[in-house]
């Protein structure tokens, strides 16, 4: 058991280290929701806190979108292409160790640009009790693993090209249909309704309410859906891992 954890300790420091050494990737999953945070968390809050609380708890999950998505749509089909994954299985390694490595760099990279947010957002003025920052963080980082699994389905089915497409298809699909740009009572109905097949709706209620920006009502049933979509998009990838093998 020490030598198992020990192999997946040292694929995790492996892949995180190789995405901090590809500026292409980290600079704009880092930057980008940083960024976006400080133009409508800030520049448009003009000067609310109250605004810049909740975009901070709907940024929080939207941090956790990029380095997923594209660590895994994109990132795994372009490996898959190159032979890498190919050579991966060729070695003694566990066949886990390579997509929990993964799943490391796509947490730490969460990490980073939500480390940043939170900055820009003290610096806004925002304020909360140290255990909703800790929870709201937790929850950002935790965002990763629902992204990561769709993602995983994306770049296990479909080639580099068409996986980057796909990637940001459901990137900006994440973040607009999710509410997480702007609140959903301000889209049409039938969007609000299709929210809820989002695990970016779900997660960012979750954020909002922990942030204490919205009443934790519904919990259990956003619990429940978040575990039904994990659970989906992990059949579904074991399904395309057993089917590329063979």
């Amino acid at each position: 058991m020490t030598r198992l954890i020990g192999i997946y300790r040292r694929e995790a420091k492996a892949q995180i280290l190789s995405t901090l050494r590809m500026p292409q990737f980290l600079i704009p999953s880092v930057a980008l929701p940083v960024t976006f945070y400080a133009i409508f968390g800030i520049a448009f809050a003009n000067g609310n806190p109250a605004v810049s609380k909740w975009l901070l708890a709907t940024y929080a999950i939207f941090a956790a979108i990029g380095p997923a998505m594209f660590g895994f749509g994109a990132g795994i089909a372009t490996e898959r292409e190159a032979g890498l994954i190919e050579l991966k299985r060729a070695s003694p390694m566990p066949s886990g160790a390579y997509v929990a490595g993964k799943l490391a760099a796509s947490c730490a990279t969460a990490l980073l640009a939500l480390c940043a947010i939170a900055g820009v957002a003290l610096l806004a003025g925002v304020t909360m009790a140290p255990w909703r920052w800790a929870s709201v963080m937790a929850l950002g980082v935790a965002s990763a693993v629902p992204f990561a699994l769709i993602g995983l389905n994306v770049g296990l089915r479909l080639g580099a090209q068409a996986a980057t497409a796909v990637a940001n298809f459901l990137f900006l699909g994440f973040s607009i249909l999710g509410g997480l740009w702007f609140p959903l009572a301000r889209m049409p109905g039938w969007l609000t309704k299709a929210a809820w097949a989002m695990p970016s709706f779900h997660l960012g209620q979750l954020s909002l309410a922990l942030a204490g920006m919205a009443p934790p009502r519904d919990t259990l049933a956003h619990v429940s859906i978040l575990l039904a979509i994990c659970a989906v998009a992990s059949v579904g990838a074991w399904t395309a891992w057993r089917r590329d093998v063979a």
